[in-house]
């Protein structure tokens, strides 16, 4: 059996029913279960637990009320704070969701997204809700249980330069990475976990629209142009989506894409996309893909917007 540490499991939780299958039977879980940093759900009350079974966990359009174990804590708690034990037999909890995004969102330039976390479990397990629950929780409105759970809201940005940038004006243009960074940071100081939760800081971002590496050069015979198949050779930059075009910076850009030249390219740059995601926080999962090639250079930032020129092994940061 892996060891896991004690800090990493939130030991002793218990079900009515409702929240989970058991996979060997097919029919509701009720009963004591445990649950890892990772998400993963196991019944018994620790890893520990003889026979332990993985559980499916279910995501029901129906509110679940809560069942409080009668634990010494709990007892405790109750003694302290008995108006809310109402709620702990009576609320439900609010459901996890997933944003979707309009037009207009875009056109704003950014979003509010709402969260919730248990405060009786350690580590936080966080999930995201919508504004309805998010207003009923913080104004103690009852539908939910506010005694369980607390909540905060984020403000996020989903367009704009992927790093902050300055014109030759001296005037700063946020970016999508340093704000949304810059946000998440000021938000994990009341709201602990959340940073861990909101570690993709272009999720939503419009991935087209995005130069990840600028100042990259080819003497050619490495990349050719998609319209007519003709060797390229000069300077070159990636997009997010891993698109590969022409000109140092996409201003500089005559709207070529290009392509790698073979195989061997085309692994290369995988990773350096990885590597370059991975340092603004976004998916480093990445599969390398004919729209990608790499040098073995150093990734730098370069905030001004002014190119870096380099010999045939350079690489740049993020940014219009």
């Amino acid at each position: 059996m892996t060891y896991i540490p004690k800090s990493l499991v939130n030991n002793g939780l218990y079900t009515a029913g409702g929240e989970f299958t058991d996979p060997n039977t097919g029919l509701p879980y009720k009963g004591y279960y445990h649950e890892t940093f990772t998400g993963d759900v196991s019944s018994g009350k620790t890893p520990n637990s003889p026979n332990p079974i993985t559980l499916v966990r279910n995501y029901s359009t129906t509110q679940k009320n809560n069942y409080i174990v009668p634990t010494p804590e709990n007892i405790n708690y109750s003694e302290l704070q008995p108006i809310n034990q109402e709620l702990y037999q009576s609320s439900g909890d609010p459901l996890p969701m997933f944003p979707t995004l309009t037009g207009k969102d875009y056109q704003r330039g950014q979003i509010i997204r709402y969260f919730a976390k248990k405060r009786n479990i350690n580590p936080p397990s966080i999930i995201e809700i919508n504004k309805n629950s998010f207003t009923d929780l913080n104004s103690n409105k009852g539908r939910y249980n506010y005694a369980l759970w607390t909540v905060t809201s984020v403000f996020w940005k989903i367009s704009g330069p992927l790093k902050d940038s300055l014109n030759a004006n001296g005037v700063k243009t946020s970016g999508i990475v340093d704000t949304n960074k810059r946000l998440v940071e000021t938000a994990e100081k009341n709201f602990k976990g959340i940073k861990q939760y909101l570690s993709d800081l272009t999720q939503f971002a419009v991935k087209s629209e995005l130069t990840l590496i600028n100042n990259l050069y080819t003497g050619g015979d490495e990349l050719t142009v998609k319209l007519d198949n003709s060797n390229y050779s000069g300077y070159y930059h990636i997009m997010a989506d891993q698109k590969i075009m022409d000109g140092a910076t996409h201003r500089q850009s005559t709207g070529k894409v290009l392509l790698a030249g073979d195989a061997l390219i085309s692994n290369q740059l995988g990773g350096l996309i990885q590597k370059a995601l991975g340092e603004i926080g976004a998916r480093t999962d990445v599969a390398p893909t004919n729209n990608s090639r790499t040098l073995q250079t150093q990734l730098e930032n370069n905030i001004s917007g002014t190119p870096v020129v380099r010999q045939p092994s350079g690489g740049g940061g993020g940014g219009y």
